[in-house]
């Protein structure tokens, strides 16, 4: 509620569809369009285009200053040498304002559990982030704020550093070896950004206790790849089903987005990951191609992640199913899919073979082959936990 009255004390005039962002500057009291994101991690880009680069992902009810406009997109300002661009339908417009809403910091704390390192910064209203994996570790930036001179910064581990602000973005970097998920929620009284430890891992049984939420791809009406008197949707159950056993087997708790043939929205499958704290999302696919003719020359095993996390896990995976399965190495490949940008749980996408080859989808509907291809897919991620204890 106090975000809200500070927004209205902001408000010049009601924003309505009779002023174009075009002609802000033009009205000589308004420049900014105060932009209010609509969704969990709506997507901050470089360009004005739906296949342009993601700079940012950003929580549901965090703002960003557009000044300009398109049919599609607004242009938001993040006091960098250039704009960036969000989606009409991800955003909503709450107010014109002359300036900037430069949010004063007064205190930045620093606190642990068991599972996580939590940072609480303080402010009257949530601006912009994004987060940088950088080979140190994970660096976070906020945008549009000032420090208070009266500054509190709580910090008993020294893990972190905060870089002064500068052109009004404030840097935090946290230092280590290894990431294991990282997120930030939002706050009555400003913003957490929490950091995922590395869990205590039992080299003997590396997935005991480990969290796994199993994706299977598609569902209901969204069948998928149908191909050789198959659906994607159904193998791909078929084979979540197998993995979930053989990951519980090795000690891991498993959390199915879906257990029958039904529709899930694909955010409503990262927020099930996010409720149940999952430690690692993975999501089970077949693949196809839109000339099924060129299959000769491009089939077998790809492993997909976005965020440098998520690549040892995806290489682990990979190496594992392809030595089971004997298929052709399709890569592992960077690729944004709303199943892999996730960064609290540990994201990846296994396209475990291509539906529309004859060979492949045989196989892979074949349930004693399902059983040995799940038993590799554990090794796989039971490997890379082996793989990140030694940090």
């Amino acid at each position: 509620m106090k975000r809200f009255l500070i927004l209205a004390g902001l408000f010049l005039f009601t924003f309505s569809n009779a002023l174009a962002l075009e002609d802000l500057d033009d009205v000589g009291i308004a420049k900014y369009a105060v932009i209010e994101a609509k969704m969990d991690y709506s997507p901050i880009r470089t360009a004005p285009d739906v296949n342009a680069e993601r700079f940012s992902h950003i929580r549901k009810g965090f703002v960003l200053y557009a000044d300009k406009q398109n049919k599609d997109f607004y242009r938001v300002d993040l006091g960098l040498e250039k704009p960036y661009w969000i989606e009409k339908k991800f955003s909503d417009v709450q107010a014109v304002i002359p300036n900037k809403h430069i949010v004063e910091i007064d205190e930045i704390k620093f606190s642990e559990d068991k599972k996580k390192y939590e940072i609480f910064i303080s402010a009257d209203i949530q601006n912009a982030y994004s987060f940088k994996e950088i080979p140190e570790g994970l660096l976070f930036v906020l945008y549009d704020v000032k420090v208070s001179d009266e500054l509190r910064i709580k910090d008993k581990r020294g893990a972190f550093s905060v870089i002064p602000v500068d052109n009004n973005i404030l840097k935090i970097k946290y230092i280590t070896p290894a990431l294991f998920g990282y997120d930030v929620i939002p706050h009555k009284k400003g913003l957490v950004v929490q950091i995922k430890k590395i869990p205590k891992i039992n080299r003997k049984k590396p997935l005991k206790g480990i969290k796994v939420a199993l994706d299977a791809g598609h569902g209901g009406l969204e069948s998928g790849v149908c191909a050789n008197g198959l659906e994607e949707k159904d193998v791909n159950l078929k084979i979540a089903k197998q993995m979930k056993k053989a990951l519980s087997k090795k000690g891991a708790k498993v959390y199915m987005t879906r257990k029958k043939d039904k529709y899930v929205p694909l955010y409503d499958r990262v927020a099930f990951a996010n409720k149940k704290e999952a430690d690692i999302l993975i999501s089970i696919h077949q693949n196809s191609l839109p000339n099924p003719k060129e299959v000769i020359y491009k089939h077998g095993v790809g492993t997909y992640y976005y965020n440098e996390q998520s690549r040892a896990l995806a290489q682990s995976i990979q190496k594992e199913v392809l030595k089971f399965s004997g298929f052709r190495d399709d890569g592992v490949n960077f690729a944004s899919f709303a199943l892999t940008r996730p960064t609290s749980p540990v994201s990846v996408l296994l396209e475990c073979g291509y539906l529309i080859d004859k060979n492949e989808a045989s196989k892979m509907n074949d349930k004693k082959f399902q059983k040995g291809y799940s038993k590799a897919f554990a090794d796989g991620v039971e490997n890379y936990l082996r793989y990140i204890v030694v940090f």
